[in-house]
């Protein structure tokens, strides 16, 4: 195998990372898959896929895993952690592990799944987080893509306070184990479904391009396949929607009326700083909740994926494809 063929994708356990590892090992492209030991990864043996036992916290087991890498492809993040967690040993410190080894290494190409740039990204700490990342990898002397992903249907529709957006899903980040999520999305998980009512951030009027995360996917496979693909990119779907016409599409979807709960963006804020003390990733997760309450992501990628020959899916055909899944 040669370095100019294999790429390594870090996240690979992830909701993300398994669908984009499906995806390039069913193009018949080398894959190499980073897992920690003891992680649930059994989903992605086979199938072509080498597995490499490693940490981004561990620079000996990075080294391991980019050689004869000749692309990285980057979609790990601790938003919702699986088990102790700081951001900076997980993030700045990890990825800069990573920056070094693959420049040790030889690796040529980098892609980076990153997160929208906004007026507010000081004050959002997983926001800032991914500028200063963006700036390292910029740094490192890799031909680089970054990828800038508006709001994931598969994640922001369910902390509206469904189930459906998570119907058929291999791996989903909300089913981590992590306290917070759990609590969160047993207390409000189907209140669409059962009660009519949508949790709305804000106002319900900024609009985001949300996109799906299986096409998010398609992009980074068809991205990491394409020799020459470098620069910052903004990824969203088809349409930009405010948060009051996702409601709206549920509505059409159920055939009943949903009614939008609106909950004051000053209410996330208040909770980040009352979290911070007790737990960073909560806090994170409210810190996020604002910005997508009062930061708009409406963008047009449609040529972004019409050079790979793809075309985005609309929130009200992925909610009437996963409506149409059974539960699990």
């Amino acid at each position: 195998m040669t370095a100019a063929t294999r790429i390594l994708v870090v996240g690979a356990t992830g909701q993300l990372g398994t669908a984009v590892v499906r995806r390039l090992a069913r193009r018949g492209m080398p894959v190499r898959a980073l897992v920690r030991r003891g992680s649930a990864c059994g989903h992605l043996e086979g199938a072509g896929v080498d597995l490499a036992f490693g940490d981004l916290r561990e620079p000996a087991s990075l080294d391991a895993a980019c050689r004869d890498a000749g692309t990285i492809v980057a979609t790990a993040n601790a938003v919702v952690p699986r088990g102790p967690y700081r951001a900076r040993d997980t993030e700045d410190v990890g990825y800069a592990n990573l920056v070094a080894a693959g420049r040790r290494q030889g690796v040529r190409r980098f892609i980076f799944m990153s997160v929208p740039q906004t007026p507010v990204d000081g004050r959002v700490p997983v926001y800032a987080r991914k500028r200063r990342i963006e700036a390292m990898l910029a740094s490192g002397g890799f031909e680089l893509a970054v990828l800038r992903g508006s709001l994931f249907m598969d994640d922001w529709f369910a902390l509206m306070g469904s189930s459906i957006p998570l119907r058929g899903a291999e791996v989903h980040t909300l089913r981590r184990p992590f306290w917070f999520s759990r609590v969160f999305l047993g207390a409000v998980g189907h209140l669409i479904e059962r009660r009519g009512v949508a949790l709305v951030p804000g106002d319900g009027s900024t609009r985001h391009s949300f996109v799906a995360l299986d096409d998010v996917a398609d992009v980074i496979a068809a991205a990491a396949g394409t020799p020459g693909f470098a620069g910052t990119h903004e990824l969203g779907g088809p349409e930009a929607l405010s948060w009051d016409e996702v409601v709206a599409r549920f509505a059409a979807v159920l055939g009943r009326r949903v009614r939008a709960v609106h909950q004051p963006a000053a209410v996330y804020r208040a909770m980040a700083a009352a979290l911070a003390p007790f737990s960073e990733a909560a806090s994170n997760l409210m810190s996020l909740s604002w910005a997508a309450a009062v930061a708009p992501t409406a963008w047009d990628t449609r040529a972004l994926f019409a050079r790979f020959g793809l075309a985005p899916t609309d929130a009200a055909t992925f909610l009437a494809r996963r409506a149409a899944m059974p539960t699990s």
